[in-house]
């Protein structure tokens, strides 16, 4: 007891005796701990919030839904020892009101649990109880112009028979309110229990209708295995026969995508640790020998190898008890101000997670870094004799004859110091050039995106106006009903700037394919293919099989001249054949859309190339295959059609217009001026909401600015790693110049008294520092240019960015760390001249 509490005192003593070493080691050790608690918070956050937001485009984190189901059904599945619980809803129809157009509201009962996992519980108010009672999304009330308050008066016209034309209007009050769920293709507008059984007259599931269909969320739970553990639910209650839907946000991929996004931030953590251990390793490495005659003295009055190595974890576990909980606390806070701008592809606001694994992984992570830094300077302190330790000498010498010079320069004492202890000077070089390289790393990386080819493939024009059922992916798209007026048109062709504009069309039919389309689409879709596809799209695999059967398929014809033409007959997007833009304007060719493919040395699932082709009874030649483009060929199919394998063909919109004179524009494209770009912007945006015209509208400014949102926390937070080790480089820098300076005052005071001057002297500590400069950089230059042409180079390649090879932050570091090795030592000199130079041969 007595002699564990003389180690205690022993150790408290040293440590309060080094307080400068102890104040550097510390704020190492709060760096290492910030940074992996800052990393350690984004990869939890990360990983947290994809899984809400695949939850949210889900529609519900349940594991299971019914969409077809009876109420006594469902409370025999939630009676079952697997379930945890089960939501039901029943629904009434869908919203017909005029300026809820472009967004599909589903007018249902839900009970608490059905509702708050759909994401539509209101935060506001209550679920309604009352018969009159509604409670909605904001998005809802924002489109028919309802203030967000409890109490508002709220009118839905819907269809109870959706055969029949007739209209039912319902007002409700509004007792509750919610965020809208921005991920979901659907809103929810919830009505009274009372309501929905008055409306229904207590009849479920009617065939060909929508009033009165009984759904199901189920909660298992394990959410280990689902299919077997919901068919074993089902054999149980004897209802084998209902089938269900597994909620796709719970598949393994989902799992693999969160793993992927954190992947970054787990190898911040690797060079976290590697800068990490580089300073404290060097710190207790200086420590041990400056201390190690102390060490000697120890063993000569019979303190063992163990006490010893004792002794030094008992510091470092010291310096961990203080800097690892600050680090802690502050690389949360960190982090939570990161999370936000990191994650602004979330819809919703982003969760900061507060996981417990991020407290104990992050101190396990940081004691660990200290603990392997510790090993060797804990070795070699624990092995010393009491005669060795006299004469240690903070340098590594080998015994052998060496020619020297019979005259010794400044520089060459210089060089020759600075290799007196070769692994504490490659350690320092090291990290600094690791912070130096990361840094050029991350800037080569971000440079090298090119926001033209960017903006190239998300949007055709400057601005872009879609009709509002464009993407009105349930009820369908009506060809003959725009929200793309004359008015609008007029008002685009009087903006401020423009340059050029574009149209579009589009109209759907069924159509037979000829023999040599339906080889072509089987040369393509390989039995191999086809099972590829189906295991991410079963149904679109489906209905290719059957076209292929049937030789039938829908026929997409779009109509469009201008921007979107041009842009889809580009270089890249040609699959086959060339285009003729003058032939192609005469009205007799088309173009045939192939899949979404870089091979251009395949037969295309598709008309040939100078095929003959009919539609509506005039015949057209296929002039070229070009690729999709999502501006020009996305959106959602005709109202009506059947969902068949769609292949689409495009043709001039003055041939289309005469064929289809009753079709309205689908889409209006525009190019702007750049320097007119937010004027013109901001003049549609104001005439939109003012003529209450529901066109949804794409900008290229909009889709830059969010992307240098999502990406900004990125690369504040890749330049913050290479800062924090380059902060860490300098204090190791700075420690061992300074521990170099402590170490050798005698040794200094006694080539004074040889001979030598003070400005001799200065001049060979900053150039040691100079030396580091020097080294570090030549380094840094050498592997950094290596990292970029080779890594950098190969990371970037193709896709959205441009390579460019560029060392600018090493330019601009250049004079930094110059300036740094002049000034230590400088400083290290001015402190080291305090003393005479007989009081600095006297001490030890």
């Amino acid at each position: 007891m007595k002699k564990n509490n003389l180690m205690k005192t022993l150790t408290n003593r040293t440590f309060c005796q080094n307080k400068g070493r102890n104040l550097v080691a510390v704020l190492a050790v709060f760096l290492t701990t910030l940074m992996f608690t800052t990393l350690f918070v984004l990869a939890q956050s990360i990983s947290e919030n994809i899984i809400t937001m695949n939850f949210r485009q889900s529609g519900y984190d349940a594991q299971i839904s019914f969409k077809e189901i009876t109420g006594e059904a469902a409370e025999k599945i939630a009676g079952h020892p697997k379930v945890k619980g089960v939501g039901e809803s029943i629904v009434l129809g869908l919203a017909e009101n005029e300026k809820l157009a472009g967004r599909q509201v589903e007018i249902r009962w839900g009970d608490d649990m059905y509702a708050s996992h759909s994401f539509a519980e209101p935060t506001t108010g209550h679920m309604p109880q009352k018969e009159n009672e509604l409670a909605a999304g904001t998005e809802v009330l924002d489109k028919l112009g309802i203030p967000h308050k409890l109490g508002e008066e709220v009118t839905l016209q819907w269809r109870r028979d959706i055969n029949s034309p007739e209209v039912t209007e319902s007002t409700f009050t509004l007792c509750g309110f919610w965020e809208d769920n921005a991920s979901s293709y659907a809103s929810y507008a919830w009505v009274s229990r009372e309501f929905a059984e008055k409306m229904t007259g207590g009849v479920e599931n009617s065939e060909g209708q929508v009033l009165g269909l009984h759904m199901a969320q189920v909660h298992l739970k394990n959410t280990k295995n689902i299919e077997s553990t919901m068919d074993s639910v089902l054999k149980d209650t004897g209802l084998e026969e209902l089938e269900y839907g597994v909620n796709l946000a719970y598949s393994p991929e989902m799992g693999v995508q969160a793993a992927q996004e954190s992947l970054p931030m787990y190898a911040g953590m690797f060079l976290v640790f590697v800068a990490g251990y580089l300073i404290i390793y060097n710190i207790f490495q200086i420590s041990v020998s400056a201390d190690i005659q102390f060490y000697g003295k120890l063993k000569t009055l019979g303190t063992t190898k163990k006490q010893i190595k004792k002794l030094i974890y008992g510091q470092a576990n010291r310096l961990c008890a203080i800097g690892i909980p600050l680090g802690l606390v502050f690389g949360w806070l960190l982090g939570m101000k990161l999370v936000p701008g990191l994650i602004s592809w979330s819809d919703g606001s982003a969760v900061v997670s507060g996981s417990p694994v991020i407290f104990i992984g992050s101190a396990v992570f940081a004691w660990i870094t200290v603990w392997v830094s510790c090993l060797r300077p804990a070795r070699i302190a624990g092995k010393i004799s009491p005669m060795e330790a006299l004469r240690y000498c903070d340098a590594e010498t080998k015994i052998g004859k060496k020619k020297r010079p019979k005259t010794v320069s400044v520089e060459q004492m210089s060089w020759a110091n600075l290799w007196r202890n070769k692994k504490r000077t490659i350690t320092v070089i090291l990290s600094l050039t690791l912070a130096l390289v990361l840094l050029s790393a991350f800037y080569a990386k971000n440079a090298s995106f090119d926001m033209n080819v960017y903006l190239e493939e998300l949007a055709a024009a400057t601005l872009q106006f879609d009709d509002a059922d464009s993407e009105e992916r349930v009820n369908g798209y009506d060809p003959t009903d725009s929200t793309i007026d004359e008015a609008l048109v007029e008002k685009v062709q009087q903006l401020p700037g423009k340059t050029e504009e574009g149209c579009l069309y589009s109209r759907e039919f069924s159509m037979k394919l000829s023999d040599n389309a339906v080889k072509n689409m089987e040369n393509y879709y390989t039995e191999e293919v086809l099972q590829d596809w189906a295991s991410f799209d079963k149904g679109g695999a489906e209905d290719c099989r059957k076209a292929m059967e049937t030789k039938e398929v829908t026929a997409e014809i779009i109509g469009l001249e201008g921007i979107p033409l041009d842009s889809i007959t580009k270089e890249k997007y040609l699959l086959e054949g060339t285009f003729d833009k003058e032939k192609f304007a005469a009205g007799n060719y088309l173009l045939a859309e192939g899949p979404s493919t870089e091979e251009k040395n395949v037969t295309m699932p598709t008309y040939s190339v100078g095929e003959k082709v009919e539609i509506q009874g005039k015949t057209f030649e296929v002039m070229a295959v070009v690729a999709p483009f999502s501006p020009v060929t996305e959106g959602a199919s005709e109202a009506g059609e059947d969902n068949r394998y769609t292949m689409g063909l495009l043709m001039p919109a003055e041939r289309f217009c005469q064929l289809w004179p009753d079709s309205t524009m689908r889409k209006l494209y525009v190019n702007v001026e750049e320097e007119k770009t937010a004027q013109a912007e901001e003049e549609v945006r104001t005439y939109l909401k003012e003529t209450g015209n529901h066109s949804n509208l794409t900008s290229k400014a909009t889709i830059a600015e969010q992307y240098e949102k999502q990406t900004k926390s990125s690369a504040v937070m890749g330049n913050a790693i290479s800062v924090v080790i380059a902060i860490v480089g300098i204090l190791n820098f700075i420690n061992s110049m300074v521990t170099s300076v402590v170490s050798r005052r005698k040794e200094f005071a006694m080539i004074q008294s040889v001979g030598m001057s003070k400005k001799q002297l200065r001049k060979m500590l900053i150039l040691e520092g100079l030396y580091y400069a020097g080294l570090t950089l030549a380094a840094s230059y050498a592997v950094s240019s290596l990292v970029i042409g080779t890594v950098i180079r190969s990371m970037v390649e193709g896709g959205m960015s441009s390579f460019q090879f560029t060392l600018f932050p090493l330019v601009v570091c250049t004079p930094i760390l110059v300036i740094f090795a002049v000034a230590v030592p400088y400083f290290c000199f001015r402190n080291l001249e305090k003393q005479s130079l007989v009081e600095r041969l006297r001490n030890e």
